[in-house]
């Protein structure tokens, strides 16, 4: 007490005043909008002002209501502190009418401002207080608007009388079985049929049946206009597919040479047609067709090889082969490291009998075959050739100058057959000069 009592003769002395401190605010603020905005704003039953805006409040609760015309009143308790700001937001809900759509005859669609409602008879819920356009439309009839407004929730009324517009088409398809009338796409029934509460304006007449080319008519109707159609349907032509195994064998029908299978033949007239495939190395294969109209068929045809072949191999390999005289092809290598024999090689499409090969490669002796076809065999056959010794290549080193069949040259040795299975090799540092023999080739 005594150290508190000094400090404020301290304090007095220095010519210090003590202050009280500030009272706490007395209000809070509350800021409201809403939407829509111009809303009516009654706090605690008394009318305030037209929202958005920003008033002062004693701090606590109050009943705060927004009104506005078309939507329905909300009703809020908002408490305020004091010395603050309490932000509110307020979205009013719009009132709905009652609106009892009917038409004569009924079915007709029902489009408000644009939007769908169904079709009559109909009772619309969904509309806000308002003033609206309504338009009624139904095949056959002309399409009608009548204006209305909803200004409360007593159900409004709108009875249209829908005034025709339609044609009517008789249509007859010279008795065609099976066929099918549509018009504007949409099946219609069978002819002869009469087509009734037909929109004035431009449709589409389809007639179609089972094997016949569809009937198609464009045409103009006018209100109240009666037509009488007399259609006439041709018979739609077949589609015959021709495959071959193998492929690209000559397609005949009738006797008339038609292009190479695969084939698409796309208008053949319905009835009997004799077919013909045939290929070299094959016997023809010929059967007769039944199509009927519009029938869409493929037929294949396997062909029956009488021919016969040989699988050769020769060692070495780059052997030139002709059959009877004729070239018909060389041997390739195999692959793989250390093989002798060539690849096989396939002497196919040999007519059935007798026939001479000849193999041909340069520094070996020719050789001749005879062999024997038999139809749809491919007998294996493996030819060696003998080599013939014809040096084509020189080396000379200190020791002497030899010749021989260049077998390799690397960087740094040359290997040479100086007699036959006698390999020689010189190291390229001891040559002194190496070269290919004049009127030689390499092996």
């Amino acid at each position: 007490m005594i150290r508190l009592l000094t400090g404020l003769a301290a304090l007095l002395a220095a010519g210090g005043t003590l202050r009280a401190a500030p009272p706490p605010p007395a209000t809070g603020t509350l800021a409201l909008d809403t939407d829509p905005p111009g809303c009516a704003v009654t706090i605690d039953r008394e009318r305030r002002a037209v929202a958005p805006f920003t008033t002062d409040l004693a701090p606590g609760a109050h009943l705060v209501s927004v009104a506005h015309d078309g939507f329905r009143p909300e009703y809020r308790e908002i408490s305020v502190a004091a010395g603050q700001t309490q932000r509110v937001h307020i979205e009013l809900t719009p009132l709905t009418g009652l609106l009892l759509v009917q038409s004569t005859p009924p079915g007709a669609d029902i489009t408000i401002d644009g939007l769908s409602h169904g079709r009559t008879p109909a009772l619309v819920t969904t509309l806000p207080l308002g003033s609206y356009r309504v338009r009624l439309e139904l095949p056959g009839y002309r399409p009608k608007e009548v204006e209305t407004a909803l200004t409360d929730r007593v159900p409004r009324r709108v009875n249209v009388d829908l005034t025709s517009s339609s044609a009517t088409l008789h249509v007859e398809a010279g008795g065609v079985a099976g066929a099918e009338v549509l018009l504007n796409g949409v099946p219609r029934g069978t002819p002869p049929c009469r087509i009734d509460r037909i929109p004035a304006g431009e449709v589409v007449l389809e007639i179609r049946a089972p094997g016949h080319v569809p009937f198609t008519q464009i045409m103009k109707l006018a209100e109240g206009e009666v037509q009488h159609i007399q259609a006439r349907l041709d018979e739609q032509p077949a589609t015959l597919r021709i495959v071959s195994i193998p492929e690209r064998a000559r397609v005949y029908v009738d006797n008339e040479y038609r292009g190479e299978a695969p084939l698409d033949l796309p208008a053949l007239p319905a009835g009997e047609h004799r077919v013909r495939v045939e290929q070299a190395g094959f016997e023809p294969n010929a059967r007769t067709l039944t199509l009927a109209r519009g029938e869409s068929r493929t037929e294949e045809f396997r062909l029956m090889g009488n021919t016969g072949g040989v699988l050769l191999t020769t060692e070495p390999d780059g052997v030139t082969v002709l059959v009877n005289g004729q070239p018909h092809g060389r041997t390739e290598a195999a692959a793989g490291e250390g093989l002798r024999a060539s690849a096989p090689y396939a002497l196919d499409l040999l007519p059935e009998g007798t026939h001479t090969l000849q193999l041909v490669r340069q520094g070996y002796y020719d050789k001749r075959v005879t062999i024997e076809i038999k139809r749809g065999q491919s007998e294996p056959l493996h030819v060696k050739l003998d080599r013939r010794f014809i040096p084509n290549y020189e080396v000379t080193t200190a020791s002497g100058t030899y010749r021989g069949i260049l077998v390799s040259r690397t960087d740094d040795t040359i290997r040479l057959e100086t007699a036959p299975g006698v390999i020689s090799p010189y190291l390229l540092k001891d040559v002194r000069r190496h070269r290919p023999l004049p009127d030689t080739l390499d092996p």
